[in-house]
């Protein structure tokens, strides 16, 4: 047993946190509990990232620790203003992740049950990052996004991982011109994403196969 869980990749914890933050959170309807559980999930999330960065990353590190107090913070306190510096803290702390991840798929010669696993939180985590700034798009300018009162994360989430996968079923839309050149953006960003991370796998796949 302990044998079978040495060979399971660390990131894995990471994967597991962004899928109960995204698809879990909006099976609750109790408004307290989704606030707490969202937390929760959310702290998670956080401090899952120390399974896919090492050593030499210790400003990631101490970005991670602060965005966890921040979020608790944000948790505790009605401010508004600490909801704009957790959430766009998050941003930051979620794309240096991404981008190291991307450098370790990279890196790696071989395609490992880790590079498969650190390629779906990459691209998870481009959705989790468009959902916080569509967060702090929605509290600067509530009609911002097409999203019927009460705008819960739930919502926020479905509509930035729907406008990220292209799928666009319509039903929630970017209303603004921040939103709607945010929504371009992480379009963009997610396709290419996909089109060069898979050529980077499926070349590595190859070339191990010939060697």
């Amino acid at each position: 047993m302990i044998t079978i869980l040495k060979r399971v990749p660390k990131s894995i914890f990471l994967l597991i946190s962004i899928v109960s933050f995204v698809f879990i959170l909006p099976l609750l309807k109790y408004p307290r509990l989704t606030d707490l559980f969202n937390a929760i999930a959310y702290s998670f999330m956080l401090l899952s990232v120390f399974s896919i960065i090492d050593r030499k990353t210790r400003f990631l590190r101490y970005m991670v620790v602060a965005a966890f107090f921040l979020i608790w913070l944000m948790y505790f306190s009605s401010s508004r203003a600490s909801n704009y510096v957790a959430f766009l803290f998050s941003v930051v702390v979620f794309t240096i992740t991404t981008v190291v991840m991307v450098m370790q798929i990279v890196s790696s010669k071989t395609v490992t049950g880790k590079v498969i696993v650190e390629t779906i939180c990459g691209y998870l985590l481009i959705g989790v990052i468009f959902g916080f700034l569509n967060s702090v798009l929605l509290w600067i300018n509530p009609g911002s996004i097409g999203i019927d009162s009460p705008k819960t994360m739930a919502d926020i989430m479905y509509y930035s991982f729907i406008t990220v996968t292209t799928i666009g079923f319509g039903d929630i839309s970017p209303v603004s011109s921040g939103a709607k050149s945010l929504s371009i953006l992480f379009g963009i960003i997610s396709q290419l994403y996909l089109t060069i991370i898979m050529a980077l796998i499926i070349g590595k796949f190859l070339n191990s196969k010939r060697a």
